[in-house]
C-alpha cells in the first residue's frame, strides 16, 4: 500500500479499530520508524496493559499524521533500539487480533473470512471479436496504432494490423463486478471506467467527430481538437437514453442497464444533453437525469459522483438502492432486500480499497440489519434495528 498522507490516515482508522491486517500493520510501522529526523514514543520500562501500549503507539502515530503533539503524550529523543520496536510490533499484533475479534459485528463473525475489494481488472475487445484479458497490475491501457498499458509495456496477444486499423472498426473495454480500468484514446481523452463497464470505440476517429459508447459508469476527460477548418471536432457519447455532445471538459456518466435513468455530472467545461426532445446545456456543478425520456438539471455536489475515481465511495444525495448497489457491484455482492428497501439514507463516505465490513459498518451507523453470506457473496438487508 502506498505511504501517502490519506493512506496512513486509513492506515491509523483500522489500527484503532482493530481492523488492521498483519501487512497493513506491517506498512504502518514502517512508515512510523522511517522518521529519523522526528520525535517518536519508544517503549520504556514503567509495566503497561496491552491497552495503554496499543494507545500510546496509536497517539504516537496521531501525531505524525497530523503534526502536531497530542495531549498527554511524553516524546523523547528517537532511538534505534530494535528490541524495543520488535516488542512494540509483537504485542501489536497480538492486541490487533484481539481486538479484531471483539469487534467484528455478530452477523459476520460466522465467516473467518471476508470480502475484499475490487482491482484493476479488464478485458479487451478487438475489432475481429476476440477477447484478451488484460494484467490486474496495470491500471490501464493507452490506444493508437498500437494498443500499450500505461506505462508502455505491450499487451500481450494484441496484433493491430492497417486492417484493424481502418476507420470504422469497433473495439471495446469492459470492466467486470469489482473492476476498474482506465483508457486513453487515439484522440488523447481520457476514460475511466467503473466496475461493471463498457467503452465501445473506434480505432481510429474520424476527422469530422468522435463518438463513443458507454454502458454502465465512466469519467471522461476530453481533449480538445481542431479539424483543419480551424473548428474543434465534436466529442460525442452514447449512453442509454442520453446523447453527450462535449467541447473540451470533464464529466462523469451513469448509465447503468438495470437504472431507469441516465445521469451526467459536469465537473468542468461544458456539454450538451440531447434526450428524445431536447437538447439541454450544462453548467459545471450541474447534473443531468434522464428517465422515461425526459431530462431534468439540477445544482449538485460533483465529488459525490466523481469520488468512485479516486477511490472512494461517495453516499450523500443517493437512495438507500443506490449506494447498495454502488456497493455490490465494487465488491460483486447479490444484494437480496426481505422486506423491501429500507426507507433510510446513508450519508458519508469511505474508501474503496477496505474489506467489506468496514464498509458495512455504514449500515450498522443507520441501524439496518443484515446478513452477510461470505461464501455465496450475498448481503440481505433484513429490518430495521
Amino acid at each position: 500500500m502506498s505511504k501517502n498522507p490519506e493512506n496512513i490516515e486509513l492506515l491509523v482508522f483500522k489500527f484503532n479499530n482493530g481492523l488492521i491486517s498483519p501487512e497493513e500493520l506491517e506498512t504502518l510501522t514502517e512508515w512510523y520508524n522511517s522518521h529519523d529526523d522526528q520525535n517518536v514514543i519508544i517503549a520504556t520500562s514503567r509495566p503497561e496493559s496491552g491497552e495503554q501500549v496499543k494507545l500510546r503507539m496509536l497517539e504516537g502515530l496521531l501525531t505524525k499524521v497530523s503534526g502536531l503533539p497530542q495531549k498527554g503524550i511524553r516524546l523523547q529523543p528517537f532511538l534505534k533500539w530494535i528490541s524495543a520496536a520488535a516488542a512494540i510490533l509483537v504485542l501489536g499484533l497480538l492486541i490487533w487480533k484481539n481486538q479484531a475479534e471483539k469487534q467484528l459485528p455478530q452477523n459476520v463473525l460466522q465467516h473467518k473470512s471476508s470480502i475484499e475489494p475490487g482491482g484493476y481488472k479488464a478485458t479487451l475487445t478487438l475489432a475481429d471479436g476476440k477477447t484478451v484479458p488484460l494484467s490486474s497490475l496495470q491500471t490501464g491501457i493507452v490506444a493508437g496504432e498500437k494498443i500499450t498499458y500505461a506505462d508502455g509495456a505491450p499487451v500481450s496477444n494484441v496484433n493491430i494490423n492497417q486492417e484493424g486499423l481502418a476507420e470504422g472498426n469497433m473495439l471495446a473495454l469492459q470492466t467486470p463486478r469489482g473492476g476498474t480500468y482506465k483508457i486513453t484514446l487515439p484522440d488523447g481523452t481520457e476514460v475511466w471506467l467503473n466496475a461493471a463497464s463498457t467503452i465501445k470505440y473506434p480505432s481510429q476517429f474520424s476527422p469530422a467527430e468522435r463518438t463513443v459508447e458507454i454502458i454502465g459508469e465512466a469519467y471522461f476527460h476530453v481533449k480538445t481538437i481542431y479539424g483543419e477548418n480551424g473548428k474543434k471536432v465534436p466529442f460525442r457519447v452514447l449512453a442509454g437514453q442520453q446523447e453527450i455532445e462535449v467541447l473540451g471538459t470533464h464529466f462523469n456518466v451513469n448509465s447503468y442497464p438495470e437504472q431507469n435513468n441516465v445521469k451526467t455530472t459536469l465537473e468542468e467545461g461544458r456539454v450538451a444533453i440531447g434526450d428524445k426532445k431536447h437538447r439541454i446545456a450544462l453548467l459545471p456543478g450541474q447534473q443531468a437525469v434522464t428517465a422515461d425520456g425526459k431530462t431534468i438539471v439540477k445544482k449538485v455536489n460533483v465529488t459525490n459522483y466523481t469520488a468512485w475515481r479516486d477511490g472512494k465511495f461517495s453516499f450523500d444525495d443517493k437512495t438507500f438502492e443506490e449506494t447498495m448497489d454502488e456497493i455490490a457491484r465494487w465488491y460483486d455482492l447479490r444484494i437480496v432486500y426481505e422486506k423491501g428497501i429500507p426507507d433510510e439514507e446513508i450519508v458519508g463516505d469511505a474508501f474503496r480499497n477496505q474489506n467489506i465490513h468496514l464498509v458495512l459498518r455504514l449500515l450498522d451507523a443507520a441501524e439496518i440489519s443484515y446478513q452477510l453470506d461470505v461464501p455465496n457473496r450475498k448481503l440481505t438487508i433484513t429490518s430495521k434495528k
